[in-house]
């Protein structure tokens, strides 16, 4: 099927809508994103494994209950104690704010000496403080403390944060190789919690003061959540103390979080280039390739998130490439037309094109359908029509199309028989064994050497079942109601290709189908599943309700000329033009044509029929299917007859377990002795017969 004008106009739409969707998501809905962004973050950051500050200690001195000369009196005896204790290094992260006329503590002086101490810049201890850094508490627009600075211009001179300038005093601390390409910020994850003192403890002697040697040591004036200034990704609720303590962890164990320069390129360049990749890769593929594609680009862009974020601490937000590419996926799982609804329609409009004799319009639908059986089959009865119409040409170009697209003609599967010790030709048609054999004739397996197909072809012999006087109308019959026949094209109908009459023989050609006769179902022993049955009489009823409305009644529904393939799960019906030669439905011998115990009461009475007669053969043979029974038996067909008109079958559920009363509703009414009570239609009847279905 030619699709490349709907790949490119698919493809198109996919290119503007992502275009627009770039405009949107880096425009007005920008904010939007950024939410959703944050909290995937949160949920990866929040769960990362962190680990807490090397000997950290948070000591929190009460401020609420002193006056500011007890605060500062305190601070000064705090750190006295700690630099008799030995401690590592001291962070000022709240000391009490000291206005430039009031005279500093005495203790002021004794912080440039012995164990360091630092203190937020701008402070008025941070000119005698071992070093000085900002505390920068600013949360997103939701709260959430997320990113954090680590270079602030202050009065003209770039200052590191408290953390990072107490982490680049540390010798060992590894912080030059992440930190060079960190940016100006580090991103903030959970807190992992370090001890707190009580500073009474410490001055009373309550706590062992050797635990105090070589720590670092937090001291602030709030106590923990009542202090807290901070919501984290994580939820926790922490203080100013914390924030530090978590960010030199992080400085000093090489674990910071951090946004490269690449990343913010990255976040730019991943959404066009999904764009790019989702608009010429996802238009011509299927639903489910689109859906597996979308499923594992979001998975791997979710699993590059997380990875880097986990792994190598850098964070980088996927969010716009994954809404682009899963929004093109979207819609070209939309755009997607169903290739069995294409194919569907494009059938049903070549075969009303070839009906009405609009032989080019049919050639190019038919060239939209998908590559099969059917498909070939009416194209190759299309080549007959351009040859009727005088157009070699054009049948050239189908069967060049056939071969195109089928892989070349097909041969006959089986070697080559004599008939009657002896080839034999009925029109062009090679005939090469006998397949089957009925009231009328014989079918055989033939083959049309034009382009050596195979067909079944159906002879008649026409001349010995009509006298001379009614030869003339019942060969005119005959090839109207072949013609009449030739017309239906449908995926259960056997297909009929060409009529004709050689040596008194009259014969059809028609699709060769290798299918078995339901009738090797009738059989007790080989039943069929109530269920198949059911859903194979009712393709049968929704074939027969096509043709009707074609004007075409087969005449001779009976399970011979119902075709099965059990493999394929298909049935078609065969015999359509065969059945009708005379009005009166009887040859020169007075056998009646078709099968007695099929045929309708009109059929028999000899009336005019409707495609109701149909429905009532179709019942007749699902009894028969169901209970491996006809309905009505009799030793001679006057009785017979008389059976059919008056009789009513026994229910087949008494017949067979298994089969629900329903069923025994469906068959009566179509078998019903008057059309006007039996299903109005073909589809009426379907629909009652899988409504049975679901209850089997």
């Amino acid at each position: 099927m030619d699709t490349n004008n709907h790949q490119k106009r698919n493809r198109l739409i996919a290119l503007c809508f992502a275009s627009a969707l770039l405009v949107l998501l880096y425009g007005p809905l920008a904010h939007w994103l950024v939410a959703t962004d944050r909290m995937l973050y949160d949920q990866l950051a929040g769960r990362m494994s962190n680990h807490p500050l090397d000997n950290g200690i948070i000591i929190s001195l009460n401020a609420r209950q002193m006056d500011e000369s007890q605060v500062l009196d305190r601070y000064g005896r705090l750190i006295a104690l700690l630099r008799d204790a030995h401690v590592q290094r001291i962070v000022l992260t709240g000391p009490p704010p000291i206005t430039a006329p009031e005279r500093l503590p005495g203790w002021a002086v004794t912080l440039a000496s012995g164990v360091p101490v630092y203190v937020p810049t701008g402070h008025r201890l941070a000119e005698f403080a071992a070093g000085d850094g900002f505390v920068e508490i600013i949360p997103d627009s939701d709260g959430v403390l997320r990113r954090s600075g680590i270079w602030q211009l202050n009065n003209n001179r770039m200052s590191p944060s408290l953390a990072f300038a107490i982490a680049l005093d540390n010798g060992e601390a590894r912080t030059s190789q992440r930190m060079s390409s960190a940016e100006d910020a580090v991103f903030l994850s959970n807190y992992t919690k370090i001890p707190r003192l009580n500073p009474d403890d410490l001055f009373n002697g309550a706590v062992d003061r050797s635990m105090l040697r070589g720590a670092t040591v937090f001291v602030d004036t709030e106590p923990a959540l009542i202090g807290a200034t901070s919501l984290l990704p994580s939820g926790q609720l922490v203080t100013n103390s914390e924030i530090v303590a978590s960010l030199l962890a992080n400085f000093e164990q090489d674990r910071t979080i951090i946004a490269p320069s690449w990343v913010a390129a990255m976040e730019w360049l991943a959404p066009i280039l999904l764009a790019i990749v989702a608009v010429l890769f996802m238009p011509d593929r299927s639903r489910r390739d689109i859906t597996i594609l979308a499923l594992i680009t979001v998975a791997g862009l979710l699993l590059a998130e997380a990875m880097l974020l986990l792994a190598l601490h850098v964070r980088l937000d996927l969010g716009r490439p994954i809404l682009i590419f899963s929004s093109v996926a979207i819609l070209c799982s939309w755009l997607v037309v169903s290739p069995a609804k294409t194919t569907h329609n494009a059938f049903k409009r070549g075969s009303d094109f070839l009906s009405a004799g609009r032989l080019e319009p049919a050639f190019a639908e038919f060239r939209r359908c998908n590559p099969s059986d059917t498909i070939s089959t009416v194209m190759y009865k299309l080549s007959l029509a351009f040859e009727e119409q005088a157009k070699p040409e054009r049948a050239e170009a189908v069967l060049e199309w056939m071969k195109r697209t089928h892989g070349g003609p097909e041969g006959p599967t089986t070697a080559h028989q004599k008939l009657n010790g002896a080839p034999r030709r009925l029109g062009r048609y090679v005939i090469e064994r006998r397949i089957g054999r009925g009231a009328m004739g014989a079918v055989y397996l033939a083959k049309d050497p034009r382009i050596n197909r195979p067909v079944a072809v159906k002879a008649i012999p026409i001349e010995k079942e009509f006298e001379d006087e009614e030869l003339k109308e019942a060969r005119l019959r005959f090839y109207r109601e072949a013609e009449s026949a030739g017309r239906l094209t449908h995926p259960n109908i056997v297909t009929v290709f060409d009529a004709g009459e050689d040596n008194g023989i009259a014969y059809i050609a028609m699709e060769y189908v290798p299918g078995i006769p339901l009738t090797k179902f009738t059989d007790p022993k080989k039943l069929l599943a109530p269920k198949r049955a059911l859903e194979l009489a009712a393709v049968t009823a929704e074939a027969l309700d096509y043709a009707h409305r074609q004007g075409v009644i087969h005449r001779d529904i009976k399970p011979a000329n119902l075709l099965y393939n059990p493999k394929a799960g298909s049935l078609k019906i065969s015999d359509f033009g065969v059945a009708r030669l005379t009005d009166n439905n009887r040859t020169k011998t007075g056998i009646v044509l078709g099968t007695p115990m099929y045929m309708s009461p009109e059929q028999l009475g000899a009336e005019n029929l409707t495609g109701h007669s149909d429905l009532f053969s179709l019942g007749v043979t699902l009894y028969e299917l169901l209970a491996g029974e006809v309905p009505f038996k009799a030793s001679n067909i006057a009785a017979l007859m008389t059976k059919i008109t008056t009789d009513h079958p026994t229910p087949v559920s008494t017949r067979r377990a298994g089969i629900p009363p329903s069923v025994d509703s469906v068959i009566a009414r179509a078998m019903a002795k008057r059309p006007e009570d039996r299903f109005a239609c073909g589809t009426e009847m379907a629909i009652a017969l899988r409504n049975c279905a679901a209850y089997t």
